[in-house]
């Protein structure tokens, strides 16, 4: 009887391979890919945790502003339901005022629970309780006019995360492209082989042994003659992709600039909004201190007081969603430019006041 072993080792270095030098340049982008989709994703969780935050503080200046209206109409009822059992009102001043605190106490409980789920979302993005979390209004946000749309939209075609990514997928659809036309490229490669065979055994004459080792280095040219149709058809797949991914740029190109758009507008008329809206809260705060006092003396009917009391109201509520929706613009102005970050945050943090 006898053995035979053998073993055998074999190593390759290309040497000339387009195909490689392609997937090295695809691995290449889908790395810088990776770093685009983790500066979108930050940048999307400041701005909506940004959104959510001046939420609830809306949320919470609304349910103020109704304790408020609450306090001032009960005062009003009460007083109201004194001077009828006086003689000196007629009964339907008291029904107005019972009627308007009644809606009012409506509105409370859809406010509440407006906040509630509104410190529900933020504490999601936070990760804190949402008992413990305390929000501020923007104060006097400064009137600063922005800088020109056309150096907006330069700076959001150039760093917008959404549009470079688009970019680098059609670069990345064009490198398959490029790759798949490559499949029919000779390449080169350095081939290194080693071996060994042995044999032992022993018959009628005795016995015997017998090895053999063989090594050889050399180059190895491969020239494909046909793959069946199969790189032409990859070929054709990947040059639809490609096509595909270039109107996808397009489409994001427009839908960028767009948007550019909208939050400059929003931010260049919204100081002015602002100004306007902080006269309109001290117009209609005069004229219900005027209406009050015009209701003590006999000019003015309960009806009135309470219809000024709603509008002073309305108007400071209104103040407040036009201030927190201009630092919301700046913000969003910085995120389509990809240049939203903590320094950004930090400025708009400055501008918070606490209510009073």
């Amino acid at each position: 009887g006898g053995t035979a072993t053998r073993w055998a080792l074999q190593a390759s270095q290309p040497l000339i391979n387009p195909v490689r030098s392609a997937q090295q340049q695809q691995l290449g982008l889908q790395a810088d890919m990776t770093d685009l989709q983790w500066q979108a994703a930050s940048q999307a969780t400041m701005l909506r945790t940004a959104q959510r935050y001046f939420d609830v503080a809306v949320a919470q200046e609304a349910l103020q502003v109704l304790d408020r209206q609450l306090e001032a109409v009960q005062k009003a009822s009460t007083e109201a339901q004194d001077r009828y059992e006086l003689g000196s009102l007629p009964i339907t001043d008291t029904h107005e005022a019972r009627a308007r605190l009644a809606g009012l106490r409506a509105q409370r409980l859809a406010a509440q629970t407006d906040l509630d789920v509104k410190r529900r979302l933020l504490a999601d993005s936070t990760g804190l309780p949402a008992s413990s979390l305390t929000v501020q209004l923007p104060g006097n946000v400064l009137a600063t006019a922005p800088r020109d749309l056309t150096a907006w939209q330069s700076d959001a075609e150039a760093s917008n995360p959404s549009l470079r990514m688009q970019a680098l997928a059609l670069d990345i659809a064009r490198a398959e492209a490029h790759k798949h036309s490559l499949r029919a490229a000779t390449t080169v490669d350095l081939v290194a082989q080693a071996g060994q065979d042995r044999l032992h055994g022993s018959g009628d004459f005795g016995s015997a042994r017998n090895k053999s080792v063989n090594a050889m280095v050399g180059v190895q040219i491969n020239v494909p003659l046909y793959t069946g149709g199969w790189r032409s058809a990859k070929q054709d797949e990947a040059l639809a992709l490609q096509a595909k991914a270039e109107a996808q740029v397009q489409s994001t190109r427009e839908q960028v600039a767009q948007q550019v758009h909208g939050a400059w507008l929003g931010l260049s008329v919204g100081a002015s909004r602002v100004q306007a809206l902080g006269e309109a809260l001290t117009a209609s705060e005069a004229r219900l201190d005027a209406t009050r006092l015009g209701h003590e003396v006999g000019h003015r009917t309960l009806l009135d007081v309470l219809s000024a009391e709603n509008d002073a109201a309305a108007a400071r509520l209104a103040l407040a969603q036009a201030r927190t929706g201009l630092l919301l613009d700046h913000l969003r102005l910085a995120a389509l430019a990809g240049q939203l970050d903590e320094d950004t945050l930090r400025s708009a943090n400055q501008t918070l006041t606490r209510a009073p």
